[in-house]
């Protein structure tokens, strides 16, 4: 009976942290609260400073939803990323991304989820989601990107240091109508209460992209920023 008990105590042993640093991986993610709250993620590139990119985080506890709109350094909209957080992690349920013209206009290419599982709260298998979509400019095609959890990480980026969960991220872009095919990775950092802080993206030619968060700005902040510059 003695060896039973110590045989359960072991096993407990193993099992509660493992369940313990499964639960902390939600608290990484975007966090909703109780109303209906609007910020943006001002990302800086640190091998380019001219690189910038807004990130416009909606979220809505009535619905559950996470809805990101991305900008371009010259505020340009790029992309429509909308999530809704269950129980097992957060789902994309829309997407859109946005081709700019040679008149300088905005062209909308909806997606169509074919994959959902952006970040599970639990899996530390690989797990994807893909988008099918329709573009002016290169026909058919698809996104499908492969996450993996790598490891706990404590970061520093522009002077704040940060404990971070780190993903490495696999993503592929096919052009279904010409067969071509475009690879590239990069590891993603979440931090406790945040959200994305970092990424660092390896693209086939060599360059490398590491977008890092430098501010955390208010709706009326980048209304007015954007406004400026327009001028």
């Amino acid at each position: 009976m003695r060896i039973i008990k110590n045989i359960l105590f072991l096993i407990l042993i193993f099992i509660i942290p493992s369940c313990y640093a499964q639960k902390e991986i939600k608290g990484y993610y975007y966090q909703i609260g109780k109303k209906k709250e609007v910020s943006v993620y001002k990302y800086v590139d640190k091998n380019n400073s001219k690189n910038i990119e807004y990130w416009k985080v909606t979220t809505d506890p009535k619905t559950n939803t996470i809805l990101t709109e991305s900008y371009t350094t010259d505020f340009r909209l790029y992309n429509i990323f909308e999530e809704q957080l269950n129980t097992k992690g957060a789902e994309v349920i829309r997407y859109a991304d946005f081709e700019q013209s040679d008149d300088g206009q905005n062209i909308r290419v909806n997606g169509i989820i074919v994959d959902k599982n952006v970040y599970k709260w639990v899996d530390h298998n690989k797990y994807k989601y893909s988008i099918k979509y329709k573009s002016p400019r290169y026909g058919n095609g698809q996104m499908i990107k492969e996450r993996t959890k790598n490891k706990f990480e404590n970061i520093e980026v522009y002077g704040t240091k940060y404990a971070t969960v780190k993903f490495m991220d696999e993503y592929e872009i096919k052009y279904l109508e010409n067969g071509q095919n475009y690879d590239f990775y990069q590891f993603t950092y979440y931090a406790k209460g945040i959200g994305m802080v970092k990424y660092q993206r390896y693209h086939p030619n060599g360059t490398t992209i590491e977008l890092e968060l430098k501010d955390i700005l208010t709706e009326k902040e980048f209304h007015d920023i954007s406004k400026k510059i327009s001028r």
